[in-house]
Order: structure tokens, then C-alpha cells, then sequence
């Protein structure tokens, strides 16, 4: 397979993710639609560090972990699974096409649509943030550009695992309650597990988190906080940091690579 044959099918990929409105609708309301949201409530409610640079630590917080992770969770699942609920499976593996390569197209192709969501609230954060900035201090270019790579990243990785364990289990409500319930409740639950130390340095939130640019701004338990949103961050080295998050990254790319060759069409 060439490269043009590769961006093709990629390409049918996108449009077929397009064509899935339902998920789509989710994924708006999910990513840009919270985004609003957010800054709408505390305009109504005339607060003061609604845009600077708290306002914009917490849009990218709420697109990198929260909501705008379970819309990248969303289309990662729609893509892993169509093909086999929808009945198209064999079809596509009558074409002689690999089946190595049917898979692997769905991961750009999730990514590149879950990206126009999230990059999409990224660009409203960034607006709301100067609009209603004051007297507040707003982000420079470099925290801009190093929030964008970053929202980007945890974008990618997540709905990669979403793309894994959707073609690892062929059904949609067994990706979305595992993936979300382990990015979620699990996740926590292992922040908070004091006694496991460092091994929770392998919860892909929890990197995700140690990442984050600005992370230690505005703090909750910092003195003199100004309430910007907790995420699940620890102390751990940076390098250690990447290597999870490849890890997240790769291992489920291989599961359903795998579930993709063997699986009966």
C-alpha cells in the first residue's frame, strides 16, 4: 500500500466518521459546546478571573482531561467499532485490502476528527480568555503554543486507546464504559491510593496531568489561590512522563491490530 492509497483510505475513514451524527452531535457539545458553557456561567455569574490566564489554564484542562477527553473517547470508539457493528467488515476484507492496514487507518482518521473538536475549544478558550481577561494576566505566545502541543497529545493518545479497545472488543458500550470508567473513576481511584507510590506513575491520566503547562498556577492548596482546576498530577520525572503515555499510545494500537488480523469477517 503507497502513500495515496493510504490517504485515501484514511480519508474514506473521515467521512465515514463525519456521516455518524449522533457521535458527532456528542463530540460538539462535549468539546466546544462545554467550552461555551463554562465561560457562559461565569460571565453570568461575574467572575472575576473568568479570562486571563486562570480562565485559559482551565479551558485546556477541561478539553485535555475531562470533556474533551471523553469526546476524543467517543469518536475513538465509533471508529474501532463501525466497521464490525455496522456489518461492513467482511466486505472490506473481501477487497484484499490488509487487514493490518484497515486498522491502522483508523487511528489518524479518529484523530484528525477528534482534533477538529478539541482544537475547535481550544480556539474559543483562547478567544474567551483575552475577551474577558481585565485586569487579570493573560498567557504568553509560549504557554499559547505549549498548551496547544499539549491538548493536541492528550488528544492523540486518548483516542488511540479508544481506537485499540474498540477493535480489541467490537462493541461500542464495552469501549465507552471501560475506557471512560478506567479514564474517570478508576483513574481517581489510583491518584488517591497514596500506598501504590510511584506505580501510579503508569495511570495515563495522571501523566497526562504531569504534563500539563501551567499545572502549578492558581493551584487549589497553593496559598494565595485563585481556584484554577485540580487535575491529578504527581511528582514524577518528565522522561517517565512520555514513556507512559507512548506506552498508552502503542500497546492498544497493537491489541487491535492484532483483534483486527484474527478477528472472522
Amino acid at each position: 500500500m503507497n502513500l495515496t492509497i493510504a490517504f485515501q483510505m484514511i480519508a474514506a475513514d473521515v467521512l465515514k466518521l463525519r456521516r455518524s451524527r449522533g457521535p458527532m452531535v456528542a463530540a460538539l457539545v462535549l468539546s466546544v459546546g462545554i467550552i461555551v458553557l463554562y465561560f457562559g456561567v461565569m460571565e453570568v455569574r461575574r467572575n472575576a478571573n473568568l479570562g486571563g490566564t486562570e480562565g485559559f489554564l482551565n479551558g485546556i484542562t477541561l478539553l485535555g482531561i475531562y470533556f474533551g477527553s471523553f469526546a476524543a473517547i467517543l469518536i475513538g470508539t465509533e471508529a474501532g467499532t463501525a466497521d464490525v457493528t455496522s456489518g461492513v467488515f467482511r466486505d472490506l476484507v473481501a477487497t484484499g485490502r490488509s487487514r493490518t492496514a484497515l486498522f491502522l487507518v483508523r487511528v489518524p482518521a479518529a484523530i484528525t476528527v477528534a482534533l477538529v473538536f478539541t482544537f475547535s475549544g481550544f480556539l474559543v478558550t483562547l478567544g474567551a480568555t483575552f475577551a474577558f481577561s481585565g485586569s487579570a494576566p493573560t498567557p504568553d505566545l509560549g504557554l499559547i503554543l505549549r498548551s496547544a502541543g499539549w491538548v493536541v497529545v492528550a488528544t492523540a493518545v486518548v483516542t488511540s486507546l479508544a481506537v485499540g479497545v474498540g477493535s480489541l472488543t467490537g462493541s461500542r458500550s464495552l469501549t465507552l464504559t471501560a475506557v471512560i470508567g478506567w479514564q474517570t473513576i478508576a483513574s481517581t481511584l489510583l491518584y488517591t491510593a497514596v500506598f501504590l507510590g510511584s506505580a501510579r506513575d503508569g495511570v495515563l491520566l495522571i501523566a497526562l496531568s504531569h504534563l500539563r503547562p501551567g499545572k502549578h498556577y492558581g493551584a487549589p492548596d497553593s496559598p494565595g489561590s485563585s481556584g484554577a482546576l485540580a487535575d491529578l498530577d504527581l511528582p514524577m520525572a518528565t522522561a517517565v512522563a512520555v514513556l507512559v503515555i507512548i506506552a498508552w499510545t502503542v500497546v492498544p494500537t497493537i491489541a487491535g491490530a492484532w483483534r483486527t488480523r484474527n478477528q472472522d469477517a
